[in-house]
């Protein structure tokens, strides 16, 4: 039997958003495949391990000691600690989005996206310099690349010089399919998503002007954690005239945001840019139509069982949105079909697939 070994250090619980939950559920998932060619050694620091107990009865769990200096901290110690300690494994799997520099035995990577790269706007100049030379050394030195889409998986093969056979998609999946929920009464769209500039939540305030024209009760909700544009979005909401029309509610829990998008008329997800869209992935398992822009992961995530328009155009978001209300079997196809589509997204399956990226990882590994 072959140890691969997972640096989770970066993993801060509640911190690090959707790639703590990918991340772990992929490892729970490879724990209950029990391979009997490979097992894992995770290398973590004790808030994690506070979070998340069960990982110590699955695994052997390394605990890091206590780290000072935030990130700095940490860097250091996968430079010291992390390299004595792994020394016995035949690969290191990095889950956190970079190798760390001096690192010089075999190793596997996890790239959620290349948002850094292909936006780099959106990052502050030391963040963006730093993975700008992080990624792609980080891209070179792995024998194994996983990415959780095919949209993610292209960009890492058309920006850098990398065989697309060291690539393997492992998508993101659900722990649960939820019961579809009673639709609203009046027309409801719902947003997740912190207001980032790639979010567009611009695009989808003007498209619900536009709808409103003709919907005048339809109501637009704006989850999420308060991001840098978010001012930005409720002055535009206000400019409109749309301030009781349209609930900016902050980041709510789960189970509220997973009612809320239940009983939706459809969720609406104008991102210009996602490495996988779990929000798509969500409503769809909860029977609610899904309108996404044609732009990163989110067409590939739909697969045809979602409405895709063109990005950054309001007028045809709001038309997509008014179709959902006007005709009823147009909306029932999409979320019936979204339902199966959800389906086909489980963390059995994904949790295949990071096996053999193991496989192919100590097969490539000296």
């Amino acid at each position: 039997m072959e140890t691969i070994g997972v640096n989770l250090l970066w993993l801060e619980p509640g911190v690090v958003g959707g790639s703590e939950e990918y991340t772990l559920s992929l490892l729970r998932a490879v724990h209950d495949l029990d391979p009997l060619d490979i097992e894992l050694k995770l290398f973590a620091q004790q808030g994690l391990i506070d979070h998340h107990p069960d990982l110590e009865k699955r695994f052997e769990v390394l605990i890091a000691p206590k780290l000072p200096g935030g990130k700095a901290g940490r860097i250091a110690a996968e430079h010291t600690w992390l390299a004595r300690q792994s020394a016995d494994v035949r690969v290191v799997h990095h889950a956190g989005g970079v190798i760390p520099a001096g690192t010089a035995g075999p190793s596997m990577l996890t790239v959620l996206d290349l948002q850094p790269l292909d936006m780099p706007e959106n990052f502050g100049p030391v963040k963006r310099n730093w993975l700008g030379q992080m990624i792609p050394r980080s891209l070179e030195q792995a024998v194994v690349i996983v990415a959780p889409s095919r949209f993610t998986a292209s960009r890492i093969t058309e920006l850098f010089d990398v065989d697309p056979q060291r690539v393997h998609v492992v998508p993101f999946a659900l722990n649960d399919l939820t019961v579809p929920i009673d639709p609203s009464p009046t027309p409801v769209f719902v947003y997740p998503a912190i207001a980032y500039a790639h979010k567009r939540h611009s695009d989808l305030v003007e498209a619900f002007a536009i709808l409103r024209i003709d919907h005048p009760n339809a109501e637009l909700v704006l989850t999420g954690a308060p991001g840098p544009l978010t001012d930005a979005v409720r002055n535009q909401i206000t400019a409109a005239g749309l301030g009781e029309s349209v609930t900016v509610t902050g980041r709510i829990p789960r189970d509220e945001l997973m009612a809320l998008m239940g009983a939706a008329t459809a969720v609406v997800i104008p991102s210009e840019y996602e490495g996988f869209g779990v929000p798509a992935l969500e409503a769809m398992s909860l029977g609610t139509p899904v309108i996404v822009a044609d732009a990163g992961s989110s067409p590939e995530i739909v697969g045809g069982c979602g409405i895709v328009v063109p990005p950054r155009q309001p007028a045809r978001l709001a038309h997509a949105m008014h179709r959902v209300i006007v005709d009823p079997d147009h909306a029932r196809k999409f979320g019936e079909a979204g339902i199966q589509r959800a389906a086909n997204f489980g963390w059995e399956k994904s949790g295949r697939a990071l096996v053999d990226a193991y496989r192919d990882a100590l097969a490539g590994s000296p």
